[in-house]
């Protein structure tokens, strides 16, 4: 039987949303080539977790990773290497987030197969499937079909829409155990930062600021930018939190928040895949940026090429004239 394994991804609030995205797309994949889902939890064993899951109607492996304590990205891939090697998959679906980043492209290695990074889509083939990945900092899409199986599926947050629990009856759930030796690393803890996105989430406009921006002390014509919306917030893109211009709570993307305000303001921000994946869910999106083959104006419903230091100037006179 053909295979096509998700592993399920979870922190200890429980399972994390990309997982249902995962299936989504594991689904597509499995109906296309005629191949069965099979779900794989790693960790410490959870059953009600894995009854969850099952609740999609696929098999579910509970995987107890023994001898690594927490995640741990070596124990992991040989967890899941000596897993994947008796199951056989021909592909295996894993979010393209900091964990898969982690340990996917290692595993991959390992199994002796490859790994596509950063998957937005799937196009349906009769000599197979063939993934879309975007290159060129987010301006294009690459279409790629794999030569070698096992494929590792890196699927990019917010690519696939997520289904429900609508399976007639539950798959089977299935208890394993594996122990680890010699990880190589050892987690020395997880530090807490400020709640992820809390403002993020209540804001109705959110206006972000990018590298376009130029300077720190430019956040001043942001926020007076923001100030002109109601229930608004400034936001950030990764490389302006990395610097510390911004706290980490306001950066969106991948590894910051995915938001989903009823205006999204995008101010010099160029489109990274990454910055992309976390705006998805906004009901509008609008880009200001001077580069008119800026990225982010694929995937912007109003597109503005213009400087921010003129842009932003005028449209506060334009609202003084017509309050």
């Amino acid at each position: 039987m053909k295979r096509v394994a998700v592993v399920v991804e979870h922190d200890p609030g429980g399972i994390l949303p990309v997982t249902h995205e995962l299936m989504a797309c594991a689904k597509i994949l499995a109906d296309h080539i005629q191949a069965e889902v099979v779900a794989v939890i790693p960790g410490e064993g959870d059953p009600a977790m894995a009854k969850k899951i099952a609740g999609f109607g696929v098999e579910t492996i509970d995987l107890a990773i023994t001898g690594a304590d927490g995640y741990n990205s070596e124990a992991w891939k040989e967890a899941l290497h000596r897993l994947f090697t008796a199951m056989a998959p021909l592909y295996i679906i894993v979010g393209h987030t900091a964990p898969g980043r982690d340990f996917a492209p290692g595993l991959g290695v390992r199994l002796g197969g490859g790994s596509i990074a950063g998957v937005n889509n799937i196009v349906l083939d009769q000599a197979g499937p063939l993934f879309s990945r975007p290159v060129l900092n987010g301006a294009q899409n690459a279409i790629v079909r794999p030569e070698i199986t096992p494929c590792i599926v890196m699927v990019q947050p917010g690519a696939f829409r997520a289904q429900g629990q609508s399976a007639a009856r539950p798959g089977r759930v299935i208890g394993m155990e594996i122990m680890v030796s010699g990880a190589g690393i050892q987690p020395m803890g997880v530090k807490s930062v400020t709640t992820r996105g809390e403002d993020l989430d209540r804001a109705a406009v959110i206006v972000a600021a990018g590298r376009g921006i130029r300077e720190r002390e430019n956040l001043d014509l942001i926020g007076r930018f923001a100030a002109l919306f109601p229930n608004s917030v400034v936001g950030a893109s990764r490389p302006l939190v990395d610097d510390g211009w911004m706290e980490y709570r306001f950066q969106v993307g991948i590894t910051g928040a995915r938001v989903s305000p009823k205006l999204y303001i995008a101010c010099g921000i160029s489109g990274s895949s990454q910055h992309l994946a976390g705006i998805t869910g906004s009901e509008l999106i609008v880009s200001v940026n001077a580069d008119p083959n800026a990225a982010i104006f694929n995937h912007s419903d109003i597109c503005i090429v213009a400087d921010l230091f003129e842009f932003i100037p005028s449209f506060e006179r334009l609202l003084e004239r017509h309050p």
